[in-house]
Parts: structure tokens; sequence; C-alpha cells
């Protein structure tokens, strides 16, 4: 059962959300289409078109995968440094998620680039029901930076480098680890700004020496 958090439940009433989504219907089927392009093409960025408010710490692209993602019968686990009661309160305004204090718990978890846990902390699904892995919506300063690892699998032509989206060696040799796992495991979007890199669990990766 869910543990929701606490910290969900305790929120002033007088706090008001961020905006969301200008236009709901039309702006989480864009969401939704960008996300998929992300997971089908791991390696190639993607920009989230539709405009959406946030609250301050949120990037863009986070934002709206959230807003798209997001319901009642999705439970998300806010990670350190996003975890504070502007991100709550609007995201429980638009989505009406529930927010859970156990991280295993969680089908989609937000998280800063420099604040990670373990990819252990998270489901990774089972053997009779692999869906239930979770979605990780990791925020990053950069998609750019120096190309380190390299990715194999459904989607990819041959092998392809990826940048290290400023994670440390220590994060990819866990994702790294988790190659074996398939079908469980995590699909990971890497945001930035409202730019978005989607690493879903079937790609196979390694360490460039």
């Amino acid at each position: 059962m869910n543990q929701l958090s606490s910290r969900s439940q305790d929120l002033p009433i007088s706090q008001a959300p961020a905006p969301g989504f200008a236009d709901p219907v039309r702006d989480s089927q864009q969401g939704f289409r960008a996300l998929l392009d992300a997971l089908a093409h791991p390696g190639c960025i993607v920009t989230l078109a539709a405009a959406c408010g946030r609250p301050e710490a949120l990037d863009a692209a986070p934002a709206a995968a959230l807003l798209t993602l997001a319901d009642y019968d999705t439970p998300v686990w806010l990670g350190p440094g996003l975890d504070d009661a502007a991100i709550a309160t609007w995201l429980r305004f638009h989505t009406g998620a529930p927010l859970v204090a156990d991280s295993a718990c969680a089908a989609i978890v937000l998280l800063k680039a420099d604040a990670l846990p373990d990819l252990q902390a998270f489901s990774l699904g089972s053997d009779i029901a692999p869906e239930q892995g979770a979605t990780l919506l990791i925020q990053t300063p950069d998609l750019t930076d120096e190309t380190a690892i390299v990715a194999r699998g459904p989607g990819i032509l041959g092998e392809i480098g990826l940048p290290s989206c400023g994670l440390t060696d220590a994060f990819w040799q866990q994702r790294a680890a988790l190659n074996d796992a398939f079908p469980r495991g995590l699909d990971i979007y890497f945001c930035a700004g409202d730019a978005m890199l989607g690493l879903p669990r079937s790609s196979h990766i390694g360490m460039r020496a």
C-alpha cells in the first residue's frame, strides 16, 4: 500500500499554486507525443513545445512531463531539492497525483541531478508486471556535455554515444547494472530547460574506456 507523505497533507490552503497547461487536453497530447518520441529515439533531444506554468524550482520540461503523466492513479515521489510545498501544491492541484513518502512506491519520480539516491531505491517492476517500474524525471543543467556513455538497443542503429548529462560515473554504473534486469527497469528522462533526452529501460548502457 502506498504510504502518503505527511508533507503533502499539511500544505497551507492559502498557498496559491502556479498555473499549469493553458489548454490541458491539447497540451498534454503534445507532451505525450514528445515523451514517447524521446523514448523511441534514445539519444535524441526532444523539445516540449507546450508552454506551462510551474513553480520556480522546476524547469519547463519536467513540469510539462509531470502535467502529462501524473494523475490520481500515479503516485509521485519528490526527491531532495524538489520536495517543497510549492511543487507539491502545484502538482496536487493540477493532476490530483498522490505524493508518497516511500520512493519504492512511486510510479513517477522527480529528481535533481546533484541529489540522486541509489537507483535501487525505486521500483523496477516485477517479472509478472514489469510495467510497474518507475519513470524518473531528472532535472539537470545540461544535456550536451562530454559524450562518455555508450548505448545500444531498440531505437538505436548500431551504437550511439550519450552525454553524461551532468551525472556522475556512479550513476551510470548503477544504470549499467540494470541492463540484465530487462524487461524490468527504469524509464528515465533527463530534462534541462524545455528539452529532454529519453533513456528507456531497454537500452543497454556501457562506459567508454
